[in-house]
């Protein structure tokens, strides 16, 4: 983490509401993550320095608040603590694979911003076997988190279709591939995104396990703020659309500066080259630039982190944009 020097960006603390004030008194933005070692969403590398897909949209939102990516304090939250680390003030963010439900959002203080990926609970099995799906497995234990919505879609699918499997609760993802691994279930169930981080982090070759075609749930995993502060809801929720946006336009890292001279109405009010919707959020003209110079658009960061040239190995499928077939778009930059 490096904290940034005080910067006048966009409006002053007495403006600005609650968060964004202790924000940039701070210097930080204190991100809640799931662990240290989550490969392609949060994990620390040899140097010492955070990564991810989760990772990156924290340093976003940084770049757009305090004029430096790297201004951000990583927090490790378990399931369990995340909302009440939101609803405690100890974190201003929770970027981690948390499924948007009622349940999760209405009367808890916690509020979603969006999804921000698209998944869908899978299963992983040991390669070589005659099963290929999960109705031909019959009788299974299934390895799973236990407190988790995959828990309990787990516990929906025994009381429905799959009456044979039976659920082996663990408390991590680590501990699933340790129980497919021993042989102690037949199948691990997680998010697919969570069993393609969960099959690299063992160290065993891809090839040994097998993910079934089955996708029994809808995951739309999103970041999380508290519900009593729109300003920053409002600012988190556009870094994210910024990005999607910018991807949108073909606007990348790499070539933000060359659209300089552009004459895309959307193009000049999303780089702030004309317009003042940065005011409205509190921020200055430029906000949205800096996300896309510091972490590139949206699907820079998939591929960065989680597409088929990293060892994560996951196609964009409903991540893709929506004039490619996938569900991601931006709201009108105006």
């Amino acid at each position: 983490m490096v904290i940034a020097g005080l910067v006048g960006f966009g409006a002053t603390n007495s403006q600005a509401g609650e968060v964004l004030g202790r924000v940039r008194q701070t210097g930080e933005v204190r991100c809640g993550v799931t662990d240290a070692n989550f490969p392609g969403f949060s994990i620390i590398v040899a140097t010492g320095r955070w990564t991810g897909f989760w990772v990156d949209l924290c340093r976003g939102i940084a770049a757009a608040t305090i004029g430096n990516s790297d201004a951000v304090r990583f927090v490790p939250a378990t399931e369990s603590t995340r909302a009440a680390a939101l609803r405690g003030n100890a974190i201003d963010v929770m970027s981690a694979n948390t499924t948007w439900t009622l349940g999760r959002e209405a009367g808890t203080g916690v509020r979603f911003v969006g999804p921000v990926l698209y998944d869908g609970q899978g299963f992983l099995a040991h390669a070589g076997g005659k099963a290929k799906d999960l109705k031909s497995f019959g009788r299974a234990k299934v390895c799973v988190r236990e407190g988790t919505t995959t828990h309990r879609n787990l516990q929906d699918l025994t009381r429905g279709p799959y009456p044979d499997l039976t659920p082996v609760t663990f408390q991590s993802a680590k501990g699933l591939m340790e129980g497919l691994s021993l042989r102690k279930c037949d199948l691990i169930t997680a998010d697919r995104s969570i069993l393609a981080g969960a099959r690299l982090a063992s160290g065993m070759p891809k090839e040994n396990f097998v993910l079934l075609p089955e996708i029994v749930s809808k995951e739309p995993l999103g970041l999380t703020v508290r519900d009593d502060d729109p300003q920053w809801f409002n600012i988190v929720q556009w870094s994210m659309l910024v990005m999607v946006a910018a991807e949108e336009k073909g606007i990348t890292s790499r070539n933000v500066d060359s659209f300089a001279n552009s004459t895309d109405p959307e193009i000049r009010r999303l780089l702030g080259l004309e317009g003042e919707l940065g005011a409205a959020l509190g921020l200055d003209k430029k906000w949205a630039t800096r996300i896309i110079r510091a972490v590139g658009n949206y699907g820079e960061v998939f591929d960065r982190n989680l597409g088929p040239n990293t060892p994560m190995g996951m196609d964009r499928g409903l991540n893709a944009l929506w004039s490619n077939g996938g569900l991601m778009y931006a709201p009108p930059v105006r």
